[in-house]
This record gives C-alpha cells, structure tokens and sequence, in this order.
C-alpha cells in the first residue's frame, strides 16, 4: 500500500509539470558511487570550524547509504601566506582524518578547492598561479592514498569581467594547465572539472576535451531559482517566499511592493521555468555531451533553502530531482547536510537519527537509519562528565567561529586549545549541543560555568551567554560580562566560574528583527548553545580559552 500511495503521489507531481514526454538516455560510463552529501563550513572561510563534523557524522552519512562525500576546503586559507602557497600541516591533518575515516567505512571523498562564492565575488586574477602551486602539493599528498580520493580542481569558477564567452575559454584553458600539473605527479586518481560559469551547465558544455579518461564532468543545478533561494536574504529573491513548486497559479504570493526589475522577472517567468520540459531538458543536453566524451558526469551541488520553502514542497523538488538524475546516471552530491540546505529539520537540532527530515531523506534515495543519537546532554547526565571543550576535543557538540581569526584547535604547552585574534565588534565563539538542554536543576543546584582564559588585552569586553531553543521563535540570552573584574590581562592562565544563577536575561538578536530587550521569557529547560561574544570594540590580540565545562 505504501509503494502503490508513493506511486500515485509521485504521478501527481509529474502530471503537475506537465509530462514532459521525451525518450530518456543515460550516462554510459558508471563509477562505484552515485550519491552524496556536501560538508560545508568545515575547512572553509577560515580556521575556526574544525570542530564542526568528526568521524561520527561520516558513520551517520553512511549509515544512510551514502556513497560519497564531498568536502569544501578554501586552500586559499589554509597556506602559510607566502608566495609558494605552501598548505599549512593544519590543514592536511584535518583532511588526513576525512580521507582515512572515508576509507575506513568505504566512502568516496571529495577533496575541492573551493572559494568566495558570494554573489558579489570575482575568481581571484591569480587563481592559475594559486592553483598551480597548491594541485601538485595536494596530488603529491594523496597519490599513494587510496583510490578512494577525488580531486576537483576548482568549485564555481567566475571571473565575471562583462564578457562571459572570453571568462569561459579562460578557465577552460587555465583548467587544462592545472589538470596537466596534477597528471605529472598522479596519474590514477578521479579528477572532477567543471565550468567557467559558476559551474552552470552551459559552460560545462563548452569545456575543451582534455584527452583525459580518468575525468568527471560536473556542474550545479539550483533549478528554477526562484524556488531553491526563496527568501535567500544573500539573493535578489529575498523579498519572495511561499513560492510553490510544482507551479500551482492559486498559490502564486503575490509580488511584494516596489517589485524589482529582477523580481518581476522571476515571478512572471515561474510557470515556464519551473516546468519539466526547461527542468529536463539541460540534463538531457549533458548526458549527450558526456556520453560523446566517454566520460561521468555529475552534479555536485543541489538543494532548496529550508527557511521559506514549505517543507512538502522541498521534498518534492528533491524526489523529481533525483529521480531524473537517477534514471539518467548522473551522480548527484547535494548541498548540504547539517546547513540551510540539509537534510535535517533545522539547523539548530541536528540529533541523528531523531531530528532527520525523514521524508526529504527518502525522496533524496537515501535511507532513515534506527536507533536514537548519543548527544552531549544524556552522555553528561550519566557520565557526571560535563566537559564542553577540552585539549582540542568537544565529544557530542558542534563548534564554530564568526568575525573572528585563529583557530579552535591551537597547539600549546602540549595541548591544544582555542585561539582567537583580530575578533571584530560581536566576533562569537559558538558550542552547539543540537538539541535543547534543560539546565534548570543544574541553575537551581548551584552548578557553575568554569573555563581557563588568556589575554593581554587590558580593555577586553566580552560575554557569555546560554541561547535557548526559543530560537524558534526568538533566540533569548542569559549573559555574564567577562572583563578586568574578573581576571587580569596579563597574558597568563586564569580559572573563570560563573554560577548559572549568576547569568542575567539581557535579550537577544535575530537578523530580522534586530535586538530585543529581555521580556523574561528565557528558559533554561530550552538551552541550544553556549556563546562567547566580543563587545562591541574590535580586539586585535583577542583571547585564549581552554577546559570549559559545567561543575556541579
């Protein structure tokens, strides 16, 4: 009865595009892997996201029958800065882990050069001389590592100079230069190449035949855009929501006030544009142009916004967007898995199994594993072990960095710990325990918040604060002021302890609200995440923290 309920939903949606009637040909050449999942934000942007997936998040992707990972890293970060471009040995130890973690539970891995990709980015002018420095110490790093590892020479190149026919022919040239440095020191692996259009299919289309056997052809589909970046705050389309797909006219949001040049277009373009024959009909162009080439071919970025597209709907775009690609043969990795464009409910509650958007999962082939998680909270519950962060390790949690430089995983006096410099005003430092926590019988016990801190910055201002999963609604802070009272900047260690009755409801922020003043409404049976934040004044030399926990 399931099988025969999904059949006919899914007839529905096809009808509702049009059924679009064309023979379907497939890719001819097949590789042992056909879907995955990105992992963004982990060695992008800068250093201080290193502790935001660890070998237990490459257990759950398999556990849910996926077959390869692909990982962003901004090489361009991670170099000692000089002209060699020579990869810090940070940055191969974290990817070491994710190579020897993928061969262990036989996945494929992705490694991509990755870069700026905001709207408003350009490639860098010396991106041939970059990538030829950095390809050969990659290549040279990996090539006895298994067979298991992909290279992708470059993800969504743009150089956006007003001629995009001259910006095409460029990268493909500079493409084939880098692919030749890669094959004079590694001739076996898989070697991923994509356009010079912001990896659109159309420039794709238009790459040079490198004489190469060992490639994949890839290219991104957020196809029709006005669906996938609905409310987008970073896209023209953030004043555009409730946008549905298939399109249905009675369901249409009228368009917003003073529209736009490029909002009308997209609203009045939708019906066409999201219909199956525009949908299809580039995939169906790659398949041939692959196929010509004796070649894979995949898409390694695709997904839907989860803030304003209504949750039924995404899985809809998602079952019709991978059941095309699947009877094609197109390998498809999408973007992403724990972000704005995963596969679980929110951001904010990543629990595994528990908090996975089971119906976009199954839409997308893969599959809904048993079993409850093991999260931070229970572990400390019946361990007594309330350890947050300690010598480079933070077990169950996520944690990452903004407006801020260093690295969370700094070695020092045989430890390592967290470092943080250049912290711009509201610079934060956030420990996620994905999921709300309820800390009131610790608040009411006397537990207190201790940690290790080291600045020389005589005019420190930070904060500390527990967000509660009200975030839902509105994120509410309980905060302690960390200044000159509480230790002395002088370079050294000092032990801070915070009683959690000593944290004050202050109010709290949201990109589209703004700031909001305490209304009492923080909970502490709904803690999400504990947060160190910058005053307002920027701190140039910034601040160290080591063994933070919650004492009984």
């Amino acid at each position: 009865m399931k099988k025969l309920i999904s059949f006919f939903l899914a007839l529905n949606l096809f009808c509702g595009l049009g059924l679009y009637a064309q023979k379907v040909h497939s890719v001819k050449k097949s590789l042992p892997f056909s879907k995955g999942i990105n992992l963004p934000g982990w060695m992008e942007y800068n250093r201080l996201n290193t502790l935001l997936y660890g070998k237990q998040d490459f257990e759950n992707l398999k556990s849910m029958g996926v077959e390869i990972v692909r990982v962003p890293v901004w090489f361009e970060v991670w170099h000692d800065g000089s002209s060699e471009y020579k990869i810090v040995p940070e940055c191969f130890e974290l990817l070491d882990k994710a190579v020897e973690w993928s061969k262990e539970l036989g996945l494929y891995i992705i490694i991509d050069f990755h870069n700026d990709c905001n709207g408003s980015s350009k490639t860098n002018p010396k991106i041939e001389k970059i990538l030829l420095k950095i390809w050969p110490q990659i290549a040279e790093h990996y090539k006895d590592k298994g067979s298991h590892i992909v290279y992708e020479i470059m993800n969504e190149p743009h150089f956006s100079s007003g001629n995009l026919k001259s910006d095409i022919t460029k990268w493909g040239k500079i493409q084939g230069n880098v692919l030749k440095s890669i094959r004079e020191i590694d001739k076996e692996h898989l070697i991923i190449v994509g356009g010079g259009d912001w990896d659109s299919l159309d420039s794709m289309l238009a790459l040079p035949d490198y004489g190469d056997d060992k490639l994949i052809y890839n290219f991104h589909d957020y196809t029709p855009f006005l669906f996938t970046h609905q409310g987008a705050t970073w896209t023209y389309t953030k004043r555009l929501t409730n946008i549905p797909f298939p399109y249905v006219k009675e369901k249409m949001p009228p368009l917003p006030k003073n529209a736009t040049a490029e909002e009308k277009k997209e609203w009045s373009g939708y019906e066409k544009n999201s219909s199956e024959e525009v949908l299809v009909a580039p995939l169906d162009k790659a398949v041939e142009f692959a196929n010509k080439r004796n070649a894979s071919l995949m898409c390694n970025e695709f997904g839907v916004y989860m803030k304003y597209a209504q949750p039924q709907e995404r899985v809809n775009w998602y079952r019709i967007k991978c059941g095309w690609m699947a009877e094609r043969n197109i390998i498809r990795v999408s973007w992403d898995y724990t972000q704005e464009f995963g596969v679980f409910n929110s951001i904010n509650e990543t629990r595994f199994p528990e908090d996975l958007n089971a119906p976009l999962v199954e839409a997308m082939g893969f599959k809904v594993p048993h079993g409850k998680s093991v999260t931070w909270f229970a572990n400390a519950n019946k361990s007594g072990d309330w350890i947050i962060y300690k010598n480079g390790s933070i077990g169950f949690l996520k944690a990452s960095a903004h407006n801020t430089e260093g690295i969370l995983t700094y070695k020092i006096d045989s430890e390592e710990v967290i470092s943080l410099n250049n912290i711009n005003p509201y610079g934060q430092l956030c420990f996620s325990f994905g999921e709300a926590c309820d800390f009131s019988d610790l608040k009411s016990s006397g537990a207190k918040l201790e940690f290790f801190i080291k600045t020389s910055d005589k005019s420190l201002n930070s904060s500390v604060y527990f967000r509660d999963m009200e975030s839902k609604i509105f994120p509410w802070r309980a905060s302690y002021s960390i200044n000159s009272k509480d230790f002395k900047a002088d370079g050294e260690w000092h032990k801070i302890s915070i009683p959690l009755k000593d944290f004050s409801d202050i109010g709290g922020w949201t990109n589209e609200d703004g700031w909001k003043n305490g209304e009492n409404k923080f909970s502490w049976k709904f803690i999400e995440a504990l947060v160190f934040e910058n005053g307002s004044n920027a701190s140039k030399s910034g601040f160290m923290l080591k063994d933070i926990k919650i004492v009984k």
